[in-house]
């Protein structure tokens, strides 16, 4: 499977299939509120955002962006549960910090509940530096993960 994921930049084309990768891959507890078209079209704008494709299927999406000071923020990962367990998640992650290879600091955030994505993260490098109640409005809390460069 890994030798036939490919990543390609999202744009405002992408919108109805960033909408429907997100409403497959969300648990509406660990991930926080779901995206409407306002909120894709912001999101890909704002980011670097990716579809994660298997050949031409979209298997997922990740987002990241550059923060002032050079840091940078891992708004977005997801894979299709039909994908997951697979290692997509993983080799997301490091083309993500490959990419990003020079960058002094990349934080990012995951429900305490989320505990696949955590062992992920911990493997890679990152810590977890706080509990934040209610990150994102939805009641939930997160935790704020972060990796020096």
């Amino acid at each position: 499977m890994k030798g036939d994921i490919t990543f390609e930049r999202a744009t405002a084309k992408d919108i109805d299939t960033f909408l429907a990768l997100e409403s497959k891959a969300a648990d509406l507890k660990t991930w926080g509120p779901l995206s409407n078209a306002d909120g894709a079209a912001r999101e890909i704008r704002e980011n670097t955002l990716y579809l994660i494709k298997s050949n031409a299927t979209v298997v997922g999406i990740a987002a990241y962006r550059v923060r002032e000071k050079g840091s940078i923020y891992i708004s977005n990962v997801a894979v299709d549960p039909a994908f997951r367990r697979l290692g997509i998640a993983r080799l997301v992650m490091e083309h993500i910090l490959g990419i990003n290879k020079n960058a002094r600091r990349i934080e990012l955030v995951t429900h305490p509940e989320n505990e696949h994505a955590l062992r992920l993260y911990v493997s890679l490098g990152f810590a977890i530096e706080s509990l934040r109640e209610n990150y994102f409005g939805d009641g939930e809390p997160r935790l704020v993960l972060a990796r020096s460069g």
